[in-house]
């Protein structure tokens, strides 16, 4: 890793980042400035655009950093840099993912934060629509670092009874349910896979929700919509009560947007995305102040939304 020039303004801030590949669509500096001038913890942030094969190499160099404290990890890193790092927490052993790392002296250690944001957003969203709280099927889209923290957040919610999972990658899927079996057999909850989009014959019984973890659906650095997204009918939608995208950019997803003409209770993934900077942010620079930060984060995604095709608040589950 090499430090970019720098305003000499800049010179006395930390540096936080995001590590990923092809990742110029993010929105984390954005929001992560808005918390630093909010709560008075500036930092530099960084976009560490990496590919594979140079991963283990800034891995080495971010260990040397002595300006980093810590970034954040996306797509396609979450699973594998597990193994890459000097430790995992507990809440990325147990996940399997990590999305948020730690630069302590020479070190570098993994969390997650992504499966306590998302526990966050779907009790507001089945607080705020009074659903059902327990016996929910649960139709999962993808099986990488994203999908397994809402596979454990569905459990730590409680309210699942069956998870379905569909996923491009058959090793991928065949990994994600021997990482998920005992957990998921201990309380109770039964487990199978689907063909990937294969939604002719899928069928299931309400309270049901679909979760898509993939990228699919994303706007790019460019405007574009690089995948299309999911390909369901109106009627396919109508079977879920609850639909859930991670995507967070457009703030509207095409997903999201057929989801509520279906009659479904969409929600974008603002909120998440909010909420595990928020989480993560803690883990970098200590407890008290995420109430501030969260505050300055959810209004400055609103802000952004409002100037993009679709106003949309991070968070908000009404259909």
């Amino acid at each position: 890793m090499t430090t970019p020039a720098r305003d000499s303004g800049l010179d006395m801030f930390p540096v936080i980042g995001l590590l990923g590949q092809g990742i110029g669509y993010s929105l984390s500096p954005m929001l992560h400035d808005a918390a630093g001038r909010a709560s008075g913890r500036e930092s530099d942030f960084q976009l560490f655009d990496v590919q594979p094969e140079n991963l283990d190499g800034m891995l080495v160099r971010a260990a040397k950093f002595p300006d980093l404290v810590g970034f954040n990890v996306t797509v396609p890193y979450k699973k594998e840099i597990a193994r890459r790092l000097n430790a995992l927490h507990e809440s990325a052993r147990e996940v399997g993912a990590v999305n948020t790392v730690a630069h302590r002296g020479d070190h570098l250690i993994g969390y997650n934060t992504d499966r306590p944001a998302l526990v966050s957003v779907l009790k507001a969203a089945l607080d705020e629509s009074d659903f059902p709280s327990e016996n929910w099927t649960v139709v999962l889209l993808g099986a990488g670092g994203g999908a397994r923290a809402a596979a454990w957040a569905v459990l730590d919610v409680g309210m699942i009874k069956h998870l379905i999972v569909a996923s491009r990658s058959h090793d991928r899927l065949h990994s994600f349910k021997n990482d998920l079996y005992t957990a998921y057999s201990r309380a109770g909850v039964s487990f199978s896979t689907h063909g990937w989009l294969d939604w002719a014959t899928l069928f299931v019984e309400k309270p049901a929700m679909l979760i898509n973890a993939t990228p699919l659906g994303r706007r790019e650095a460019g405007g574009n919509i690089r995948f299309t997204g999911p390909a369901f009918s109106y009627e396919q939608l109508s079977q879920f009560s609850l639909v859930y995208d991670l995507v967070y950019s457009p703030p509207e997803t095409r997903l999201v947007k057929m989801a509520r003409e279906a009659g479904c209770v969409a929600v974008g993934g603002g909120g998440m995305l909010v909420e595990q900077a928020v989480l993560s942010r803690a883990v970098w620079f200590g407890e008290g102040y995420e109430q501030t930060e969260r505050a300055a984060m959810v209004a400055s995604y609103y802000t952004w939304s409002r100037k993009s095709d679709s106003a949309v608040v991070p968070g908000d589950s009404s259909a």
